[in-house]
């Protein structure tokens, strides 16, 4: 589980708070486990600045940030490893890890339920930065995604590497799988330890939104707890 440390920073804080929360705390949770979740009505906020919801269901706090154009986390198959590395040479540009981090998700997907199709091929993916804005590096094919770092509010001395997974505090297969279609992204899995769960979803490049739009629209528009799944790294 060592290679979980890499990303899933913001992720555990939610396991952690339904593992801590009372039986009444619990309850709150069901609606969220039903197919009808992901059909709520529109409670969107306006506010322009970037945000996510930290915590929703019981202090609800937005986390604004802002995205850094200079930087951008990619994750890809590492059999297309050395094609992209020959793409981003023709624009000056490289790969800031070698080889990369290990795994995209760091999980072993047997333990997981409510496996996406593709989850082994997921947990085969790996992350890798490059200095160039995620405009600028998305159009290559074999990149399968890539989020623009961002720096939090709050955390002027933390820059966060966004990644394109997202934790979604439920357990049901089927409110997973309307998540997945309306959303355009996969689903990985439910990793399930009783009151401890988290279930992930991956975005890509057809996605509708990044992990951070989404998971904050999960919130406002169905009322489902979500955060994205972020790597924190201390600015020196």
């Amino acid at each position: 589980m060592k290679r979980i440390a890499y990303f899933l920073t913001m992720v555990l804080a939610l396991p952690l708070f339904v593992a801590c929360s009372n039986d009444t705390e619990e309850e709150l949770f069901l609606p969220q486990e039903t197919p009808s979740a992901v059909k709520g009505t529109e409670t969107r906020e306006v506010d322009e600045r970037p945000y996510w919801w930290w915590w929703p269901l019981a202090n609800p706090q937005k986390r604004y940030f802002t995205y850094l154009d200079t930087k951008a986390l990619i994750y890809y198959h590492p059999s297309d490893r050395e094609v992209i590395v020959e793409k981003l040479a023709e624009r000056g540009l490289k790969l800031e890890r070698e080889p990369g981090y290990e795994s995209a998700l760091g999980y072993y997907p047997p333990i997981y339920s409510n496996r996406g199709e593709n989850a082994y091929f997921y947990a085969e993916c790996v992350w890798n930065e490059v200095l160039a804005s995620y405009k600028d590096i998305i159009d290559i094919p074999e990149i399968l995604d890539a989020c623009p770092n961002i720096q939090l509010e709050e955390e002027p001395k933390i820059e966060h590497r966004g990644t394109s997974f997202i934790g979604i505090i439920t357990k049901s297969n089927e409110t997973l799988q309307e998540i997945a279609e309306e959303y355009k992204v996969h689903i990985v899995g439910t990793q399930d330890e009783g009151i401890f769960y988290v279930s992930y979803v991956v975005c890509d490049k057809n996605s509708k939104g990044n992990a951070f739009e989404i998971a904050r629209d999960l919130w406002e528009k169905h009322h489902i707890s979500a955060e994205p799944a972020l790597i924190a790294m201390a600015l020196l």
